[in-house]
């Protein structure tokens, strides 16, 4: 029985999203379904969504087509999007509401170093990914208390 249920379980694809600059940027490499690189841009994380699910449908179907072997669970659609923002994409998008300053006081990382990951020339570690999204947490949680 556990069998059964693993297999009919849904995949995941990863979706890695970065903003470059004035566009956002999403894209997908997935060698089980021969995806070595399915990339779609577009100006709000709405419209990306919208993209890369038309865009790997697109592939998947014409993978097909072309005789290519699918997963069954790709050809019949039984999977889910794992959409993970990298650090330019988050900090883009949470300047909206608050400045690198003030994400660096409550994180204790310098300034610059929080501009090098807001502009993409470099990506942080996973323990230092874990300070800026706690940073995050701590000012939002600020602003609600205050409230």
């Amino acid at each position: 029985m556990q069998r059964f249920l693993i297999e009919f379980r849904m995949k995941t694809i990863k979706v890695f999203v970065d903003w470059c600059g004035k566009n956002y940027a999403a894209y997908i490499i997935d060698h089980r379904i021969h995806a070595t690189s399915i990339v779609v841009t577009a100006k709000t994380r709405e419209e990306l969504e919208q993209k890369i699910q038309e865009a790997l449908q697109f592939h998947i179907e014409e993978c097909i087509a072309d005789g290519d072997q699918m997963p069954k669970w790709a050809a019949e659609g039984a999977y889910t999007l794992d959409v993970e923002p990298r650090m330019s994409a988050l900090l883009h998008e949470v300047q909206s509401y608050i400045t690198l300053a003030a994400l660096s006081r409550a994180t204790g990382i310098k300034h610059a170093q929080l501009s090098h990951y807001a502009n993409a020339v470099s990506e942080p570690k996973p323990l230092q990914r874990q300070r800026i999204v706690a940073g995050i947490h701590k000012i939002g949680q600020a602003c609600i208390a205050f409230a």
